[in-house]
């Protein structure tokens, strides 16, 4: 009975152990378990974080990078001290101050190097705690506004019919107007045409360098030379629209529409919205007249029959897409195109070319100065829009 006794509690002992190690066991799971889903948690949160740090700094520099295009394509020197401006502009003055600059909660730094027309931006993004970091880089290039650069200084569609003076310059070569119809130079002794002097001691290389040949008349109100072009079929038979396309590539529509004018005005305020306009594209929406002493294409303000300095120099194109009235001292360094009739009244001068797609007239009273320089109609190139190119983008 005794023995009985003891196996009893002995077996009840070993049932209370057996309990206790499956208890034990199902803590050590519900342990391991737990640790495993916190550390699943805390790895998915991990993950999640740098995820959401990672597009941080991808999303600051892509703002920077957009920031840089928009920047430069009004300008990569505003300041003019032949250094290329940093992007952000803090103090809202219009010129770059900042390379750096906050972005929702990340923050971005934007590099810039420039060769010749092409500029290479840098864009480094990051994250609120700067952990993730994200580099995109691009190549910004200039969409030329002017494809075809005019080889004349005066270029007429339909007549050209000088009743006041007019002087046209062409240091470069040996044409000066060129006309769909008749050209009338006139009864004023102050009409001319200037070619290069072949006795010039550094004839005929100096017309590799603009405005450094000395020139003769070739033309005036007696004589009309060969450097006049009159009645060329190949440029009257043209229409307004033809010819516009011939040196911008597009018709006038899908010109206005490209993106390409960076300054757009009416005829009732062009005169005050043109003023001193550098390196811009000029659109003028139909019938306009100039009637102050306007400088387009100058730093500073160009009186009297002068032209502007190299150094003061940013030349623009001005299209009137209408008839053009040229009253008061109106000074232009670049292209002016003007898709119907050009009347000059006043005193112009221009340095670069004129193109007319309709006849142009010189009122008695009016006078016209008009020099041929490439190098002026080359430097238009920097009046186009700046845009990525193509394959340059780079994510890293």
């Amino acid at each position: 009975m005794k023995n009985s006794r003891f196996i009893f509690s002995s077996l009840r002992h070993q049932q209370g152990v057996s309990t206790l190690i499956f208890s034990i066991l199902i803590l050590a799971l519900t342990v391991i378990a737990t640790l495993t889903t916190f550390s699943f948690v805390r790895q998915e949160q991990v993950l999640s974080n740098n995820d959401g740090r990672a597009k941080q700094a991808f999303e600051a520099a892509e703002a920077g990078l957009a920031t840089a295009l928009t920047y430069f394509g009004d300008g990569p020197d505003r300041d003019d001290d032949d250094v290329i401006d940093p992007v952000f502009d803090t103090d809202n003055d219009g010129i770059g101050d900042s390379s750096t600059a906050t972005v929702g909660r990340g923050s971005v730094n934007v590099a810039a190097v420039q060769t010749g027309n092409q500029i290479a931006v840098t864009a480094t993004g990051f994250s609120d705690d700067r952990s993730a970091t994200h580099v995109i880089s691009q190549l910004l290039g200039v969409v030329d506004p002017l494809p075809n650069d005019p080889s004349n200084p005066m270029i007429s569609k339909g007549t050209v019919v000088i009743n006041g003076s007019a002087t046209v310059h062409n240091q470069e070569g040996h044409s000066t107007i060129w006309s769909g119809a008749d050209v009338d130079l006139g009864s004023n002794n102050s009409t001319a045409t200037e070619v290069p002097d072949m006795g010039d001691t550094g004839y005929p290389l100096c017309m590799d360098t603009p405005m450094t040949c000395s020139t003769v008349s070739s033309s005036n109100k007696v004589t009309v030379g060969l450097d006049v072009i009159e009645n060329d079929s190949s440029l009257g038979n043209l229409t307004p629209t033809e010819m516009f396309q011939n040196f911008f590539g597009m018709t006038p529509d899908a010109y206005r529409s490209s993106g390409l004018v960076t300054l757009e005005t009416t005829p009732a305020e062009v005169n005050s919205d043109v003023q001193l306009a550098g390196h811009e594209v000029i659109w003028v929406e139909g019938d306009a007249s100039f009637v102050n002493n306007t400088s387009v294409g100058c730093t500073v303000k160009v009186t009297g029959n002068k032209t502007c300095t190299p150094a003061d120099s940013e030349p623009s194109i001005l299209i009137v897409n209408g008839n053009a009235d040229f009253d008061g001292t109106p000074n232009f360094t670049g292209l002016v195109f003007v898709t119907g009739n050009v009347n000059i009244t006043g005193n112009m001068t221009v340095m670069g070319a004129i193109v007319i797609a309709g006849d142009l007239s010189s009122n008695a009273g009016g006078s016209m100065d008009v020099w041929y320089n490439s190098d002026v109609l080359a430097d238009l190139e920097n009046a186009g829009v700046r845009v990525g190119m193509a394959g340059t983008w780079k994510d890293f």
